[in-house]
């Protein structure tokens, strides 16, 4: 007889501090479900077609941390089973020479380097007000020096060439602002967006003591003390809504910001989205 599962609230986990554990066995639950697929070797991967519904078919376009650690079972999953033709790495040249990209048959893995090197991150703009104006900062900056990379993605969506996976090294700041743009221009509503990135506070659960540790390397002098690093390293839905709120008042709306700035026509946008809904 199968064991029950464990009795757990899901959107209070996703609301969790990230500092607070979560029981493993909540944790094997959530990722054995939508929207997550376990693949070994793979971290926090997802279908976003489950918060992107109606807008987002299924099995299309899938988000997830680093690929680094597949085997080869792991590899035929992502060809075969989920149809995947194109991975996209959001990683810096750095993140992907320490941790090579895969080769999987059938799988064409692209990198293509940001337009610039992306500025030092500041804890002192993440001091108050849950960190929204350093997250206003870094997010603005993801959608412009990542332009190169968020067109390749919505290209292939266009042309229809099978199913998208793109990444980045945790799956939660590049990679969610890449799939704020593809939900966004599907036509999902803010809620929705949040719901999906706020995922990503369940899905990196079994490597979060690594993770944070990740984030003191980046200066030595910080610390989970330093003022502006609770709020700079928390996993809320809010954070992904200043994105949003960036391209309502910059561009009117996310069809704005891939027309002004990725060079899109209005053809090009309704064949995306016929593609996406399927």
């Amino acid at each position: 007889m199968a064991a029950a599962s464990p009795d757990y609230n899901l959107q209070d986990l996703v609301n969790r501090d990230i500092n607070e554990l979560i029981d493993s066995a909540v944790v094997e639950d959530v990722l054995s479900r939508d929207p997550f697929i376990p693949v070994p070797g793979v971290l926090n991967f997802r279908d976003l077609g489950v918060y992107g519904a109606p807008h987002i078919r299924r099995n299309l376009v899938y988000r997830s941390g680093g690929l680094s650690n597949l085997g080869d079972q792991s590899k035929a999953v992502l060809a075969k089973d989920l149809g995947i033709t194109l991975i996209l790495n959001l990683r810096s040249e750095t993140e992907t020479r320490m941790h090579p990209e895969p080769d999987i048959d059938g799988i064409e893995v692209v990198k293509i380097p940001s337009t610039e090197a992306p500025q030092l991150i500041k804890l002192d703009d993440f001091m108050g007000e849950d960190g929204r104006k350093g997250y206003l900062k870094i997010y603005a900056e993801i959608m412009d020096i990542h332009r190169p990379s968020i067109r390749r993605a919505l290209e292939h969506l266009r042309d229809g060439k099978g199913g998208l996976l793109f990444h980045c090294f945790a799956g939660k700041d590049r990679t969610g602002v890449l799939a704020a743009v593809i939900m966004g221009l599907a036509g999902c509503s803010d809620d929705q967006i949040a719901n999906d990135y706020a995922m990503t506070r369940v899905g990196i659960e079994p490597h979060r003591e690594a993770l944070l540790g990740m984030l003191m390397q980046w200066n030595k002098s910080w610390t989970m003390e330093t003022p502006g690093m609770h709020e700079f390293s928390q996993i809320k839905g809010a954070n992904i809504k200043a994105v949003l709120e960036i391209v309502q008042g910059k561009y009117g709306g996310m069809e704005g910001y891939v027309k002004k700035d990725l060079g899109f026509s209005d053809e090009d946008i309704q064949k995306i989205i016929a593609n996406l809904n399927g």
